[in-house]
This record gives structure tokens, C-alpha cells and sequence, in this order.
């Protein structure tokens, strides 16, 4: 995201079955812990100056407590993206009601498929991850609804990690937070970089809210260089969710 001022945050409830939601890790999911992890989430969002914008839960939707995958927020328009996996497809159909309703929408169309996770703007440039997940065709229709704009599409091939965002994400004051080996980080040259040290690279998932850092509990070393760097930092627990391979912005399209 950018650093100017946001306002609204879209969520979306934890569901009954999130435990099944699709994953690479194998640790038992506690739901109603989660639930109360996501709950200190929208409370910090809350405190941060955001209203919150519920989106109806779904329990048939494992994973739909990962509500950035669903669209992308490029500025006076929401890109509402073509999920690659087939369970996560339905996850969209509300998310696209609520958006129609605060900005033009456009959606990707088959045979582009992208996750929101794979979207990271940063100022006027929109970092595209090439992934599992996101293909060259999404890139291609990503170029034509934003043909209008400021904004310059950079793809990014990304490698052992599910998506960008779960590699770097934007701090803002032309800062970023990454951790090495999983991209070209010459894309990123004109940018300050804090590198998450090895062993805390799932740190490099932050999300950044009207001036203050929010990042995952447990990684000291992470807290102290943005601090360091003048950033105010609030750390939340989102063990259930590192579980689920998200991270914490995959619960929210920030508007």
C-alpha cells in the first residue's frame, strides 16, 4: 500500500472451517483462537483510525478470512481478482458486491488468474508478482484497467514464497521491508530497504497504517532496524495464521 492516509479496511470473519483452509504446514489450526487473533487485528485496525467494512461470512470458504486475495485497491478502482485455486473462487462473489458499492470495478478474466497478495503498490508503482498463483495474462489485463493512470506496472518473478507480499510490502516514507533471495530486488532500487534477518523472514509480511508499522509478534531483531528507521511499531500474534500461510496483511483490502 502508499502512505497517504487510508480509511476503511475490508474484513472478513474467521470460518468454522478455516483448519481446512489450503496450506503447506501441518500444525493443528486452532479456530477459536484465530478468532480471537483476528478480532486484536480489526481492534488495532480500529485504533489506527480505520472503520471496518464486514464482508458476510462464508463457512462453506475455508480460506476466506484471506479477504486481500479477492481484489486489489488501485486508487479510485477495485480490480476484482480471477482466484487460480478452485476452492477459493466463490470467495470473490461477495467481496465484489461491497466494492461495487465505494469503487469502479473491473475484474480479471479467465485465462488470468491473480491473488491479491501477489499485488504490492509502492507510490506510483504497482509490483506485480509473478507466481503460482499469478500469471503473465492477469499482468496483461492489470495494464489495460490501469491504462489511464499514473501508476506503472512492474512484474516481478517471485520464487519460494507463496507471494510477493509474503517477501516485501511497503512501509512507507519510500521505505520497504523484504527478505532476501526470492526476487530481484533491483526492482526496487530507488527505495530504502530494511532486510529482515535470516530466521525472521516471515517479519517481512508488515503492514503499515496511517504512520504506524503492525507487525507479526516474535521477531525482535525485525521490531528493532524499523524502529530504528523512526517507524512506530505494534506487534499482533497471528501464529494460526502463519499456520494457514497468510500473514497479516492477507486479512484485509486496506481503502
Amino acid at each position: 500500500m502508499n502512505a497517504t492516509t487510508v480509511k476503511h479496511a475490508v474484513v472478513r470473519p474467521v470460518p468454522d472451517s478455516y483448519d481446512r483452509c489450503v496450506r503447506t504446514k501441518v500444525e493443528k489450526i486452532d479456530v477459536a483462537l484465530a478468532r480471537r487473533q483476528h478480532a486484536e487485528y480489526c481492534e488495532a485496525l480500529q485504533e489506527l483510525g480505520l472503520d471496518l467494512i464486514w464482508i458476510k461470512g462464508e463457512n462453506a470458504l475455508a480460506d476466506s478470512c484471506f479477504v486481500e486475495d479477492t481484489a486489489v485497491i488501485l486508487g479510485e478502482k477495485a480490480v476484482i481478482c480471477n482466484l487460480s485455486l478452485k476452492s477459493r473462487a466463490k470467495e470473490v462473489v461477495e467481496v465484489a458486491k461491497v466494492l461495487k458499492e465505494l469503487r469502479e470495478t473491473r475484474c480479471i478474466r479467465p485465462p488470468a488468474v491473480i491473488d491479491g497478495g501477489d499485488v504490492l503498490r509502492i507510490e506510483d508503482k504497482v509490483l506485480i508478482g509473478l507466481s503460482a498463483r499469478t500469471n503473465v495474462q492477469a499482468i496483461e489485463q492489470l495494464r489495460r484497467i490501469l491504462e489511464d493512470s499514473n501508476l506503472e506496472i512492474v512484474p516481478v518473478k517471485i520464487r519460494n514464497v507463496l507471494h510477493l507480499k509474503s517477501a516485501c510490502t511497503y512501509l512507507g516514507a519510500n521505505y520497504v521491508i523484504l527478505s532476501k533471495g526470492h526476487f530481484d530486488t533491483d526492482t526496487l532500487r530507488d527505495f530504502r530497504k530494511i532486510v529482515v534477518p535470516r530466521g525472521e523472514e516471515y517479519a517481512a509480511d508488515c503492514l503499515a497504517i496511517n504512520g504506524t508499522v503492525l507487525m507479526a509478534k516474535g521477531y525482535p531483531k525485525t521490531r528493532k532496524l524499523i524502529e530504528q528507521e523512526g517507524f512506530f511499531v505494534k506487534e499482533l500474534e497471528v501464529s494460526e495464521f502463519h499456520k494457514g500461510d497468510g500473514a497479516l496483511t492477507c486479512l484485509s483490502i486496506i481503502l
